[in-house]
């Protein structure tokens, strides 16, 4: 008796479990239908779609095309023009040797020179005679003094050009001009004070 009654109540409510539209997914069908563009194609509805009742409303589903947008260029169309041009090599300021070692140089340059002037006055007032053609003029005056100056602040100007220069070789000798003309002014000088204290 069980068994008639379960049988009977199952069969009464299988018929009632058929598909029920969904009604929300339905909606959003036909409204991506209607925002489609008209001119793309219109695939054919799905198996599945086609169980549905036959009170679900029709629908249909189109391609997006996922191009470029409107007035967008695409990578292939974008050129960079090329440049040619070499960058002109930047110095940087670790590699510009410091002011400090030129300003020390230049001192010891002029005071050497000064010394040089010093001594060839004293050879002068010994009997001596001046051999250098470019200070012969200014031997016998204090102007001496003046214009032994102009050679020193000559290479003081190039060592200044040779620390800033491109090349890596005169970057690292700026120091010889100014080291040089020390050297030769202290040396000029002790011959002169030499030469001073001969009877």
């Amino acid at each position: 008796m069980v068994m008639a009654i379960a049988a009977a109540l199952l069969l009464n409510v299988t018929p009632a479990l058929h598909a029920l539209p969904n009604t929300a997914a339905a909606a959003a069908r036909a409204a991506w239908a209607a925002n489609s563009l008209p001119e793309q194609p219109q695939p054919a509805i799905s198996a599945s779609d086609s169980n549905n009742s036959s009170d679900a409303a029709p629908y249909t589903l189109t391609a997006a095309a996922m191009g470029p947008a409107q007035g967008s260029q695409s990578l292939s169309t974008i050129r960079v023009p090329a440049t040619s041009a070499k960058p002109a090599p930047v110095i940087g300021v670790e590699v510009i040797p410091s002011r400090r070692k030129w300003l020390i140089l230049s001192i010891a340059q002029h005071s050497a020179a000064a010394f040089d002037a010093y001594s060839t006055r004293r050879a002068l007032a010994n009997g001596a005679t001046e051999r250098d053609p470019f200070m012969e003029p200014f031997a016998g005056s204090p102007a001496l003094y003046g214009a032994i100056q102009a050679g020193p602040l000559g290479l003081d100007y190039v060592a200044q050009k040779m620390q800033r220069s491109e090349n890596p070789l005169l970057r690292h000798t700026w120091w010889l001009p100014q080291t040089m003309s020390t050297g030769l002014f202290m040396f000029a000088g002790v011959h002169n004070l030499r030469v001073a204290n001969q009877p």
